[in-house]
């Protein structure tokens, strides 16, 4: 029944159905009472609910509510947790693997793509009624074949495939703990003494003694809607994979895991009050990517523009168009060809206030006829070195892409 609720109703829902309800009840029940026992403060229900209002049940019933939701918003908190050291996992990994060949590098990248998106895609949803998503089970599965397959030659190889291995073991705890966090709710005999301890404390708040009809609803549906509010909470906080306070899936979607969704960020509106013009010196220089396609170094080399990024060893040739926009092919380990490897690049210089340094807009595509996609946002570094491993790209010309 709570899952139900959670998955059923907004929060707003919720506290309609729960809070208004049991008010709205218990106001009706003051009325009917009022008029059926008129003479109700001359006998000895007062003093009976007095006594056990002070000095038992309420303190009683206080302590385990108090406790209950105390528990729950822990169980929260352990399962953001454990999401969090689940997608850190597969972030060290995803950076890991760059050590490898381009070919075992893009292979076990290709399969943390699939599992992140069959986590958030198709295990979130199975996760709001406890159940697990056979899509996930398979993505996992193929990973561990993936990382099997691969044979380490070198002691750097070697190093990062351990690391590999340990990530693969923290992901299938994480996820198991997950499945099973979202599975486990607060004990059905617990929640009937939470339901039967609401409905006794509201009964022994009554106010017998009480003369004015508006005076003992306004008191009767305070107690009311506090402790129904109460319970609400552990409704709420009870399963941390449903409702509208559950854990979320943002960190599968940051950081290195970031690369796997640019194809579903759009590209920004081309509007022109958002932009200015790029020039050469702009571009010339270190840049943070602010979506995992690591950093990229920018330099003029025989009146063109060519860069160097981390992500798949790739790299850029382009030129300024001129309406002050940099136009380029962009190309990555593997073939260095489209469909897969090579694509039209474009950056644009953002408009940001004084003081905050450059930032550039990218929006790139696989090929020249594919979709655009946006995401390729690079942060200009300007106390930032050239790194050794970029700077080296460029003494290398075959590893840059001219558009065919």
């Amino acid at each position: 029944m709570t899952l139900y609720l959670l998955n059923h109703f907004s929060n707003l829902g919720l506290v309609l159905l729960i809070v208004g309800g049991t008010t709205a009840l218990a106001v009706v029940v003051t009325i009917v009472v009022h008029k059926l026992f008129p003479n109700l403060a001359d006998s000895g229900f007062e003093e009976l609910t007095g006594i056990m209002r002070a000095d038992v049940f309420a303190l009683l019933y206080t302590i385990v509510l108090a406790l209950v939701i105390s528990d729950l918003s822990g169980n929260l908190e352990k399962a953001s947790s454990k999401v969090s050291s689940e997608a850190s996992a597969l972030s060290v990994l995803t950076r890991g693997v760059a050590a490898f060949p381009s070919g075992t590098t893009k292979s076990i990248s290709g399969a943390v793509d699939e599992y992140v998106h069959a986590v958030v895609e198709d295990e979130w949803p199975e996760l709001r009624w406890g159940e697990q998503s056979p899509r996930a089970s398979a993505a996992l599965e193929g990973l561990y074949a993936t990382v099997r397959g691969f044979e380490p030659h070198t002691p750097v190889e070697q190093a990062f495939y351990t690391s590999a291995v340990d990530n693969l073991r923290e992901i299938t705890f994480s996820r198991r703990e997950r499945v099973q966090q979202s599975q486990e709710g607060l004990s059905p005999l617990l929640r009937f003494l939470l339901i039967i301890g609401a409905m006794v404390f509201i009964v022994l708040a009554y106010p017998a003694s009480v003369r004015k009809l508006g005076t003992r609803i306004a008191i009767v549906g305070a107690v009311s809607a506090f402790v129904s509010f109460a319970y609400l909470l552990t409704m709420v906080l009870d399963y941390p994979f449903a409702g509208d306070v559950s854990v979320d899936t943002s960190p599968y979607k940051t950081g290195a895991l970031g690369k796997f969704w640019v194809l579903d960020s759009p590209p920004r509106p081309l509007a022109s009050e958002t932009f200015e013009k790029v020039a050469a010196q702009d571009l010339v220089g270190v840049w943070a990517s602010d979506n995992s396609f690591g950093e990229a170094v920018f330099r003029e080399v025989s009146g063109e523009i060519r860069a160097a990024y981390r992500d798949n060893k790739g790299t850029v040739v382009g030129a300024l168009s001129p309406d002050g926009v940099f136009r380029g092919w962009w190309c990555a380990e593997g073939s260095r060809t489209p469909p897969k490897d090579a694509g039209e690049i474009e950056w644009r210089l953002l408009k940001t206030p004084v003081g905050e340094g450059k930032k550039l807009d990218g929006r790139w595509r696989y090929g020249s006829e594919q979709p655009w996609s946006g995401g390729w946002d690079l942060t200009k570094l300007d106390a930032r070195s050239e790194p050794p491993d970029l700077a080296a790209v460029f003494d290398d010309p075959s590893s840059f892409c001219r558009h065919p």
